[in-house]
């Protein structure tokens, strides 16, 4: 999506009590309705049909919050978080607390190659096989607003440690659905985009 970005509405709303407490897992159902989706103009109407129904409310400005892990590409606000694949892998490991040398940390750094196993190629995917087995499938309720407030976290450390800190606390807070897709989001690739709406 050249030339396109995402920006905060001028002046920045209050965010109202109601749109506080939207819940991250409302988001990634709709991310994983999505990629069932076989058109962009469903995906669309979907997209549509998720602001209505959490932010309706609250205003068309609330759905800033939202849009910046929908599109995270196009989210100029937040800096970057200094964390591609092979970065982001080595402070899994950290946040995981387990041996570099461990399995599972070899799938993680190896995620390309066979390492990986069947989802090689694909961290998000190789990473959420590894989460699922210490995280299971049962949300912490995480609200898209407490993502965001993590995410500004990740953003603003400047060492491994301090952005395996912040990676370890969402793991306490999420599922491991929820995790690989806000490990898609860190990573802001375009599979994001295609999964979603602005691609057919």
């Amino acid at each position: 999506a050249p030339g396109l970005t995402l920006c905060r509405p001028h002046p920045a709303p209050t965010t109202p009590a109601m749109a506080a407490t939207v819940r991250f897992g409302l988001l990634v159902a709709m991310f994983q309705a999505m990629t069932r989706d076989r058109t962009s103009a469903k995906k669309r109407g979907r997209l549509r049909t998720f602001l209505d129904r959490a932010y309706g409310a609250s205003g068309r400005d609330d759905y800033f919050s939202a849009l910046r892990l929908i599109l995270p590409s196009l989210d100029r606000e937040r800096g970057s978080y200094g964390l591609k694949e092979a970065a982001l892998a080595a402070a899994l490991v950290e946040a995981l607390g387990i041996a570099k040398d461990s399995p599972d940390a070899v799938r993680l750094t190896n995620w390309r190659r066979g390492g990986g196993g069947r989802n090689a190629g694909n961290f998000s995917l190789v990473a959420a096989e590894v989460l699922q087995r210490r995280q299971g499938m049962t949300s912490g309720g995480l609200t898209i607003k407490e993502v965001n407030d993590a995410l500004d976290r990740l953003s603003a450390s400047d060492t491994r440690s301090e952005k395996a800190s912040v990676l370890s606390s969402l793991i306490k807070k999420t599922n491991a659905l929820e995790m690989k897709w806000l490990l898609m989001i860190i990573i802001k690739g375009e599979l994001v985009l295609q999964l979603l709406f602005l691609y057919a």
